[in-house]
C-alpha cells in the first residue's frame, strides 16, 4: 500500500512539473516571432524549468517596460539581473548562466530562419 501511495505522489509531482513546463513554453512561444517558430521550439526544448521561468519573467518585464518606454530588451538586462534589485541574483554563477540563457533567447527570437532546400531525385 505504501509503495502504491508513493508511486501516486511521484506521478502527481511529475504531472505538475510537466504542466508547469508546458505552460511556460506555451507562453514563451506565443511571444516569439511566428516565422522563427522552429528555432524557438528547438531552443526552448533544451531548457530546464528554472531557465524557462527566468525567460518568462524577463519576457514579461520587457513587455511591461516597452509599453511605457521604447527600449530594447538588451538594455533591460543590467537592471533585470541586478543583485541589488533581487536577492535571487546574489549567486554570480547563476546570474551569469541565466544572463547567457536570456541573451541566447533574444538572439534566437530575432535570428532569421534559414531554410534548407532538399532536392528529390526521381
Amino acid at each position: 500500500m505504501n509503495v502504491v501511495r508513493l508511486l501516486s505522489v511521484l506521478l502527481e509531482l511529475t504531472l505538475a512539473a510537466v504542466a508547469s513546463r508546458s505552460s511556460l513554453m506555451g507562453a514563451l512561444i506565443r511571444t516569439a516571432n511566428p516565422s522563427n517558430l522552429h528555432s524557438v521550439l528547438d531552443f526552448l526544448t533544451g531548457l530546464s524549468c528554472s531557465e524557462l521561468e527566468c525567460l518568462a519573467e524577463f519576457q514579461g518585464a520587457c513587455l511591461l517596460e516597452m509599453e511605457e518606454v521604447h527600449t530594447t530588451p538588451y538594455r533591460m538586462l543590467a537592471e533585470f539581473f541586478d543583485p541589488a534589485v533581487s536577492e535571487r541574483w546574489r549567486n554570480c554563477e547563476d546570474r551569469a548562466h541565466k544572463t547567457f540563457i536570456v541573451l541566447s533567447w533574444l538572439e534566437v527570437q530575432h535570428a532569421p530562419q534559414t531554410r534548407t532546400l532538399v532536392a528529390h531525385v526521381a
